[in-house]
């Protein structure tokens, strides 16, 4: 009897942890999104935007019959905040939304204008929400048509979006990412940009530098060469194809470039911060139309050589440009500062981005053609 009665415990105990979850949603309860934005209606109010798989257009298979529907939703509301949007979107629907799938998380410029750190909050505290997405500014646009978009390869545009950064070279930026940015000391946020062409299909258009002093807001754009060369400097940067023209060769040469490494050393001269950057890649020629040979020790030298001043001459140029127009760190020179010379920082850090507009900031560039190509030589005479 009592092996019986301790067999009878063990299958009451089995029984409660099995169904002790009783708050918890099967998944066919749940609406699963994978993008989520934010913006700002015509009128101010704030509007969230969700894409939501719907499995009814995934499933396929040999028993489909009729026109297959389309595998999401784009559904969109207003509310007082971003709990109160969602919670409207939530009228909309027969399911719970749960946001633990979500790839990708669009901001809408109208929004980024006004600012953006009021809406960082609930990504802070929503345990549900996944700070690995990768994050977006959506110019001149609204996310709903970022979202409406109908991709090229994939089933939903959050996919596209997702592997579009690594097929572009530039290492994903992720939400986390973004709010280390905007609670660190030294670095201002730079997120990517996207925006809808002619064809009313998206394209990534460089990157958007925010001030987090003033609410996380919008103060520019970089173009995407820009771009590459702040990623570059960021250490963000996986592989990129550089094109110049060579003077001593008459001619353009192309190289792909891969890994990238960026070294930052901190000194102080004259009690006046300074910062040395070395950037260093190794790369391929693709294309070449100079009078060089490559195979040539002399001649590859000279390419080399060139290609190295050339992209000296354009981050040294960009990098004042960001100093002086918008006086905002977004290569995290002050993070360096902080951490070799954390007495000086701290009687600085206070008003870094005056500091930063003034920072002298010497550039070197090592450029290494492992890869000559398949011809040594320019097929034109």
């Amino acid at each position: 009897m009592k092996r019986i009665g301790r067999c009878i415990i063990v299958l009451l105990l089995i029984l409660f942890s099995t169904t002790g979850c009783w708050n918890l949603k099967e998944p066919n309860q749940l609406a699963f999104f994978t993008g989520n934005g934010l913006d700002l209606t015509e009128d101010g109010k704030l509007e969230a935007t969700v894409l939501i798989v719907t499995p009814a257009g995934i499933g396929g298979g040999q028993f489909s019959s009729g026109d297959k529907k389309k595998g999401y939703q784009v559904v969109s509301a207003t509310g007082k905040n971003v709990s109160d949007a969602i919670t409207n979107i939530q009228s909309k629907l027969s399911r719970h939304v749960f946001p633990g799938h979500r790839d990708i998380f669009l901001v809408g410029q109208r929004l980024a204008d006004q600012g953006i750190g009021e809406t960082i909050d609930p990504f802070l505290r929503n345990a549900h929400s996944d700070l690995r997405s990768l994050i977006y500014l959506v110019k001149d646009a609204k996310p709903e048509e970022i979202f409406s978009i109908e991709p090229f390869f994939d089933q939903f545009i959050t996919t596209s979006l997702s592997d579009e950064q690594t097929a572009i070279g530039i290492k994903p930026y992720l939400a986390r990412e973004f709010v280390i940015d905007v609670l660190s000391e030294g670095t201002q946020p730079l997120m990517p940009v996207v925006s809808l062409n002619p064809q009313n299909h998206y394209n990534f258009d460089g990157s958007a530098i925010f001030n987090k002093e003033d609410n996380v807001k919008l103060v520019g754009f970089l173009n995407k060469k820009e771009t590459f060369y702040a990623n570059w400097v960021k250490d963000r940067l996986s592989s990129h194809t550089l094109t110049s023209f060579i003077n001593q060769g008459d001619g353009t040469i192309s190289i792909t470039l891969g890994s990238f490494k960026r070294h930052i050393t901190v000194k102080e001269v004259d009690e006046e911060i300074h910062i040395d950057l070395r950037l260093s890649g190794k790369g391929t020629i693709i294309e070449n139309s100079t009078n060089l040979d490559p195979s040539k020790g002399v001649d590859l030298k000279l390419i080399e050589d060139e290609l190295e001043k050339i992209t000296q001459k354009a981050i040294e140029k960009q990098i004042k440009m960001v100093q002086k127009k918008y006086k905002m760190d977004i290569y995290g020179f002050g993070e360096s500062v902080h951490q070799q010379y954390p007495k000086q920082w701290k009687t600085i850090k206070h008003n870094w981005s005056e500091h930063f507009s003034q920072l002298h900031v010497s550039v070197n560039v090592d450029l290494t053609c492992n890869n000559p190509g398949q011809a040594n030589w320019s097929i034109y005479p």
